[in-house]
């Protein structure tokens, strides 16, 4: 019995974390991330967990400090695949070859792996070291939407400075505990090539009279955008997360980000020349985890606005969500539900926050390459989300969603035409180990009401990833 539970470990550690090694989580995983979790709802982890990528030193912490026979029967495959992608991720070397075809690509992209192509081959290298960690990833890209047929992403070079990771990188973040509608900064938009620095181990360090903030974690990013694939110019684009754990189970959260297209153009009274001023954008986020009659539930909201001075946002976005988790010592089952909202009142289309502006100098832009930085979903949207991830000790896993999307879109330049789009999604996924590698696929019905005119269509999205 004893072997058989080794052999099936072993078996979760590469079928269910292809790609995991390295310095930190990526933010590809749904999978783990529900582990992951799993633990900080039974207060297993400690640490701040809502952004990806989420380093590994804290959790490590944390593991180090677990008697595993003191285990709730419910935690205990969430905390075998957690151990299990550490040790993986504790490797010197990985490599690895993935190729992918996705025949809807502009559908939603939530948490989880970059599709966001017709088909293409993707290929890694990485090494970890004590101090320093890199990874070299070259991909091909075939009908691309960011119109990159031969790119780097995902590739960065890390190294640790005492408690802080500096990196040079490009590659994917979700900030915030969504699970389909990261307001702020997702992986909805392809990875800028930037800067980030991070701490490393989010453990307390402080004076003892800030200790009431628990651990902490400090993330700031400095980075290159390009709104629109249609011209060449780019700007400066930072973004700085602060995140908390002042009580078991809460994680607060307070970001803010600017760019150079985050303007404001209005007339000047004194000449009546136009002024353009720079903003801000701020989200706050919060997500509690507890017990309620003996049932993990975890509750989690973003709001997301402009901000001209103090911390709260102007005129808000919002997420809301709950979460519920099913454990055994054999598999995990997460559930959740989520709605959002990114409707605001704008004169025009370049007015608005989320847009859809493709002219040559876009006022205000907060997209790269096209792909708007925070929601997957289109401006002036309202989403609702039913989602289940389901994962077995064997490897085998799948997951379910039923989305729901109302939006409101101008398709012209004054507003007179609004497109409105009502849609109804299910998407069903499978994931299992084939030929010593990682087999992958999901298929998509959804209905479409655009102003009346009703379509039914499908879509397939499939992968194969074999490490070496």
């Amino acid at each position: 019995m004893k072997l058989v539970k080794q052999v099936c470990l072993s078996v979760l550690c590469c079928l269910s974390t292809p790609s995991i090694a390295g310095p930190w989580i990526e933010s590809d995983d749904p999978l783990l991330r529900a582990s992951v979790e799993m633990l900080f709802n039974q207060g297993i982890i400690k640490q701040p967990i809502n952004a990806y990528p989420l380093m590994w030193q804290g959790i490590a912490h944390d593991l180090q400090q677990v008697n595993s026979s003191e285990l709730s029967q419910s935690s205990v495959f969430a905390y075998q695949h957690v151990k299990h992608a550490l040790e993986n991720a504790k490797q010197h070397t990985d490599s690895g070859v993935r190729v992918n075809y996705n025949s809807e690509p502009e559908l939603s992209q939530q948490f989880g792996k970059r599709d966001q192509q017709k088909s293409g081959i993707n290929s890694y290298s990485s090494i970890t070291g004590d101090t320093v960690s890199a990874k070299v990833s070259v991909n091909y890209a075939d009908g691309a939407l960011d119109k990159k047929y031969i790119n780097f992403q995902d590739s960065y070079l890390a190294v640790l400075l005492g408690n802080w990771s500096l990196s040079a990188e490009q590659v994917s973040h979700w900030w915030g505990p969504s699970n389909d509608n990261a307001l702020l900064l997702s992986n909805n938009a392809s990875p800028m090539k930037g800067v980030r620095i991070t701490r490393a181990n989010s453990e307390y360090v402080g004076p003892s009279w800030l200790s009431f903030i628990g651990n902490w974690q400090l993330t700031g990013i400095y980075a290159k955008q390009k709104p629109s694939t249609l011209n060449t110019e780019n700007g400066n684009y930072w973004a700085l997360r602060f995140s908390s754990t002042p009580l078991a189970g809460l994680e607060v959260a307070i970001n803010t980000v600017g760019s150079d297209f985050l303007n404001d153009t209005f007339a000047d009274l004194n000449d009546a020349a136009l002024v353009s001023k720079n903003y801000r954008l701020t989200s706050l986020d919060v997500k509690y985890s507890t017990t309620i009659a003996s049932q993990p539930v975890a509750f989690y909201s973003e709001v997301m606005g402009r901000n001209s001075n103090g911390l709260a946002p102007q005129d808000p976005f919002y997420t809301i969500g709950i979460e519920s988790y099913f454990g055994s010592e054999q598999q995990l089952l997460k559930t959740y539900f989520e709605y959002a909202n990114t409707q605001q009142q704008c004169d025009s289309d370049i007015d608005c926050l989320y847009t859809n502006n493709n002219s040559a100098k876009p006022t205000t832009d907060y997209r790269h390459k096209d792909r708007m930085l925070g929601s997957s979903e289109p401006m002036q949207s309202k989403t609702a989300v039913l989602g289940a991830f389901y994962h077995t000790m064997n490897g085998y896993a799948g997951f379910a969603t039923l989305r729901w999307l109302e939006s409101h879109n101008p398709i012209s330049e004054n507003d007179i035409l609004t497109a409105k789009l009502s849609r109804w999604q299910l998407e069903l996924g499978y994931q299992q180990g084939l030929l010593n590698g990682l087999w992958k696929v999901s298929g998509s019905v959804y209905q479409d009401d655009v102003n009346n005119d009703t379509q039914t269509n499908s879509a397939i999205k499939t992968s194969w990833e074999y490490r070496f």
